[in-house]
């Protein structure tokens, strides 16, 4: 039986797109049951900004410092923030330890 090798034109960009979106960060969030039970939950009129370090999962989880905005708090002390990563148009929301915020 032969082969087809017209597939194998595929095979490697395919892989290398597969390997990239592997590799970008993914934000780690607080879960959300554990939001609501860090108590009541107060928004800010409009977005304070801040910087925040972000825990982030590649092949590991690390942490980024990034520019974001402050959008709610609790009286738990943790954070409701929006930013948007590095090389993404999209905002990114995550729940984040209040000490890990800090005011610009």
């Amino acid at each position: 039986m032969g082969t087809n090798k017209r597939y194998d034109v595929y095979a490697e960009p395919l892989s290398e797109i597969a390997e990239a979106a592997e590799r970008q960060p993914r934000p780690i969030s607080i879960p959300e049951d554990v939001v609501r039970a860090s108590g009541r939950r107060r928004d800010e009129p409009q977005p304070v900004p801040v910087m925040v370090h972000v825990p982030v999962q590649v092949a590991y989880t690390d942490v980024q410092l990034v520019d974001g905005e402050a959008l709610a708090w609790t009286t738990g002390g943790l954070v409701l923030i929006r930013y948007v990563p590095e090389g993404s148009r999209s905002p990114i929301h995550v729940w984040v330890a209040g000490n890990l915020v800090h005011r610009k």
